[in-house]
């Protein structure tokens, strides 16, 4: 998509601005107006926790069409949401992009269940497993419509994985202090810290397939197994502490995935021009190892 735009100056400098300081203000202003839950959001969803949830998950997508707009106007929005027009893709791609994180969720799941059945799956049906399908798409319009390919254009896929997906788990702190603050406690930041490393690894394979097939469709896929997986099979039950250990037992099992990927696709640590040396899979011509 960014090929086809000429935009101005500082466009993803503009465009982070933008992503990260709208979650921030709306928290912050909600937290003055009506106070910090008492618990975590999940399950104690207010008016105030709906407001943030919904400035943060928005963000990026507004964000990216004040970008493009500021750039070309209407021809940039277009441009923008065009993408999601492109979705005949081998079904190995869908796959991939479907599977890889529930199935992960749900072995790691199994694994700890054999120590404490608290980690047993379940099987959430919530208003909030389906909000993930919306809520991903809005994100990925801006991380992987936007950011991604113009990231690209400067660094190798494996850098644009590690800084974009640094951002994004920064980018989530405000409304993580607001939502889940009070739940942790004085384990807010190691709770952080372990989560961010599976988020890291989530925009690592993110950008794995997006090069493979330059779209946004599969990038707003694998997004919703990353997030609607564990809203799904992850029981709201568990306590701090064990919310602790999930989290950090996925994140080592994300950290393998990175692993194989990185020892079965070395292009990915290779500095390169993404339009000029990458071909598109639009109808399944890039295999692409897994």
């Amino acid at each position: 998509m960014a090929k086809n735009l000429d935009l101005k100056k500082n466009s993803l400098s503009l465009y982070f601005v933008i992503a990260f300081a709208l979650p921030i203000v709306t928290t912050i202003i909600v937290v003055l107006v009506a106070g910090a839950p008492s618990g975590i959001v999940v399950t104690e969803m207010s008016v105030g926790a709906l407001v943030v949830v919904m400035a943060m998950v928005h963000a990026p997508t507004i964000a990216a069409v004040a970008v493009v707009f500021r750039s070309q106007r209407l021809t940039g929005i277009k441009n923008l949401f065009r993408q999601l027009k492109y979705w005949k893709f081998a079904p190995q791609w869908y796959l991939k992009a479907i599977l890889v994180f529930p199935v992960t969720i749900l072995a790691v799941l199994l694994v700890l269940s054999l120590f404490s059945s608290s980690f047993s799956p379940v099987l959430s049906l919530s208003v909030m497993a389906f909000a993930a399908v919306l809520s991903t798409l809005w994100e990925e319009i801006g991380w992987t419509g936007l950011a991604t390919p113009l990231m690209l254009k400067r660094m190798s896929p494996l850098k644009v994985g590690l800084s974009l997906g640094f951002l994004h788990a920064v980018w989530h702190l405000a409304a993580n202090i607001y939502g889940a603050g009070a739940f942790h406690g004085d384990l807010f930041v190691v709770n952080f810290l372990v989560t961010s490393v599976g988020i890291i690894g989530l925009r690592i394979v993110t950008i794995w397939i997006y090069v493979r097939t330059s779209s946004l469709v599969l990038g707003w896929l694998t997004h919703l197994g990353f997030t609607g997986g564990q809203l799904s099979f992850v029981s709201f039950a568990l306590t701090s502490g064990e919310t602790i250990v999930w989290n950090a037992a996925f994140s080592v099992a994300v950290i393998g995935i990175v692993a194989l990927l990185l020892a079965r696709n070395k292009d990915l640590m290779n500095p390169s021009n993404f339009y000029a040396k990458v071909k598109i899979a639009r109808v399944g011509r890039v295999s692409g190892k897994f």
